[in-house]
């Protein structure tokens, strides 16, 4: 979790308004690996835990180095969020410039 988040979430900044839900636009990431099921059964277990340790950590900083925030992984997919929980101004446009970084990315891994 992002410290911002984290300092949000301990001063209660997340919840004011008693709690109530402020909805607003949110630009929403999906990214897995093509054929990981047939990978997983082609390469050693160790070999598999190495290589995506290192896929979902160099995504993952792309990810927020955009000012992204991962919610969570799904298998080797990656599900992460622009504009919120903090507001972010043209999240769409870092949202896209993040998939592009990702992709150039995965082809130096």
């Amino acid at each position: 979790v992002p410290r911002d988040v984290v300092r949000m979430l301990m001063s209660g900044a997340m919840c004011q308004d008693g709690g109530a839900m402020d909805w607003h636009e949110v630009t929403v990431l999906f990214s897995d690996i093509v054929g990981f099921s047939a990978i997983c059964e082609e390469v050693q277990l160790e070999v598999l835990r190495q290589v995506t340790t290192d896929y979902l950590q160099a995504m993952c900083r792309i990810i927020v180095s955009t000012g992204g925030s991962l919610d969570k992984f799904i298998g080797d997919c990656i599900m992460a969020l622009w504009n919120a929980p903090r507001a972010l101004p043209g999240h769409q446009r870092a949202a896209c410039c993040a998939a592009l970084r990702m992709q150039t990315e995965l082809l130096q891994l």
